[in-house]
């Protein structure tokens, strides 16, 4: 594998593990195969392949934030969802959150105190209350608070506060979902999620080049359920997906087209290193598909001729030389545009180091 401090001569694989989730903060040297610095409108339904998405998905609506109607006899002006089998409510200014006696849906009866105070740190007004697992999620604009065993038919609540989490902005409250009895949120900072232990942040390799997964970009949030997947959505559009999991990847379909971007290859101690040719490993079924590629060299993107491809078989591989073969410290590859239904397993190039333009191997 040809990375720093490895460079080595003949063909290397610089891209096999698809599709790639974003990394954009880090060094695109250190990242490893299975990451992309730049990518959108990547297909995710084929592990192992390299395509372009025709279609992408809306998810399901998730109904767990739907209201009911105002119960009779309620303690309070309030919106009202119906949860672990009882009523919760809360006030459009309030710090308080209401519930009734369990198993009444229609009228409230109060149970205890018939009502959570969710003030102990801070004062912010309450703005989403969410149920996920036995628990429910009370976001203000710049905090979370949790009731667990909230489906107890006992009542007795109590809102703990979640150290260290972020809110829930109080213009955008559809930016939340429950999967598999945990929460999941955005804010400005980014995607969040909460298991009722710890909170996570989805968004840590893309942190400081948030682009579409924050709240400034989706409204609210479906899912593939059966698949763990979860989408932002504006205006009707997909604009990303997570795969859930212990490592969330992160797809970008903000933009119309596509755009795949390798990691960055560079030499030991900056030795010089030449790329001649590219290679791609590929299924396609079609009597012709074509494949639009530029090239970085140190700094600069370079568009290399168009590649077409004939295959003699379903299953094929294909080598083509760089128009743009000049010696460099670093380089990396971007595929724009391919063929509907072509998939790409491999992405090789053929890596020459040293002795090029007046420089000397080791």
């Amino acid at each position: 594998m040809a990375e720093r401090g490895q460079v080595s001569a003949g063909w290397v694989p610089i891209a096999e593990q698809f599709p790639a989730t974003l990394a954009k903060d880090a060094n695109a040297e250190v990242l490893k195969d299975g990451q992309t610095p730049d990518a959108y409108g990547l297909g995710i339904d084929k592990p192992g392949y390299l395509y372009a998405e025709s279609s992408v998905p809306a998810g399901t609506v998730w109904n767990g934030i739907s209201t009911v109607s105002t119960p009779t006899y309620p303690p309070a002006t309030a919106t009202w969802r119906f949860a672990h089998n009882r009523l919760w409510g809360f006030a459009a200014t309030g710090t308080t959150l209401y519930y009734g006696a369990y198993g009444y849906d229609s009228t409230y009866i109060i149970q205890d105190l018939g009502y959570v105070p969710v003030d102990s740190q801070e004062s912010g007004v309450i703005v989403q209350v969410v149920p996920f697992g036995n628990m429910i999620a009370v976001f203000k604009a710049d905090c979370l608070y949790v009731i667990k065993n909230a489906d107890a038919p006992s009542g007795n609540f109590v809102a703990e506060y979640v150290k260290q989490s972020s809110g829930l902005p109080a213009a955008i409250t559809g930016n939340v979902i429950a999967i598999d009895n945990k929460i999941y949120w955005a804010n400005a900072a980014g995607i969040w999620a909460y298991d009722g232990n710890s909170i996570a942040e989805l968004t840590e390799p893309i942190r400081n080049n948030l682009g579409t997964f924050s709240s400034a970009s989706v409204t609210t949030f479906t899912a593939d359920f059966a698949e763990r997947k979860m989408v932002g959505r504006y205006s009707g559009a997909t604009k990303f997906i997570i795969a859930l999991g212990d490592n969330p990847a992160l797809y970008d379909y903000s933009t119309s087209g596509f755009r795949f971007t390798t990691r960055t290859i560079a030499g030991a101690d900056a030795e010089p290193l030449l790329v001649s040719k590219v290679a791609f490993a590929y299924q396609y079924t079609g009597d012709i598909a074509t494949v639009g590629f530029d090239v970085k060299i140190n700094d600069s993107w370079k568009t290399e001729n168009q590649l077409k491809i004939r295959p003699a078989s379903d299953n094929g591989r294909i080598e083509v030389a760089l128009t743009n073969a000049l010696a460099c410290r670093r380089f990396a590859m971007r595929i724009t545009s391919m063929t509907a239904s072509l998939y790409i397993s491999r992405i090789f190039v053929y890596l020459k180091s040293g002795g090029v333009l007046g420089y000397s191997n080791k």
